[in-house]
């Protein structure tokens, strides 16, 4: 019996989790930098935005480029797969109410995002 409790509260826990980490996510975001580790360039240029929905759902542009598709969170990791597309995970670094920082892999270079909402 006490085991089953245990393992009640610790699903309750993790389902909060998740919970508020996609009311989290959900919105629109802009881009505030986009910085490039090897050479320290900002490749933000205002030219990124991505809105992410409730129902797991998301859109995207990124230069002239939109996606849309649906996306997944888990633990510190954000999941997209495009319409047609194969799925791209991202580490989330941080994630609240209005500001998101995602560490990326650009052909072996990391590359930080952080975006804000809008």
């Amino acid at each position: 019996m006490k085991k089953g409790l245990v393992l009640f509260f610790i699903i309750i826990v993790f389902a909060c989790t998740d919970k508020a980490k996609y009311e989290n996510i959900a919105g629109e975001w802009k881009c505030k930098s986009w910085i490039n580790k090897k050479n320290n360039l900002d490749k933000c240029n205002n030219n990124v935005y991505f809105k992410f929905n409730i129902d797991k759902t998301y859109l995207s542009k990124i230069g002239s480029v939109k996606d849309s598709g649906t996306y997944t969170m888990a633990e510190d990791r954000l999941f997209t797969t495009p319409k047609g597309k194969m799925e791209i995970g991202v580490k989330i670094m941080k994630l609240n109410h209005d500001s998101l920082e995602l560490l990326m892999n650009h052909g072996g270079v990391e590359e930080i995002l952080t975006l804000v909402k809008k």
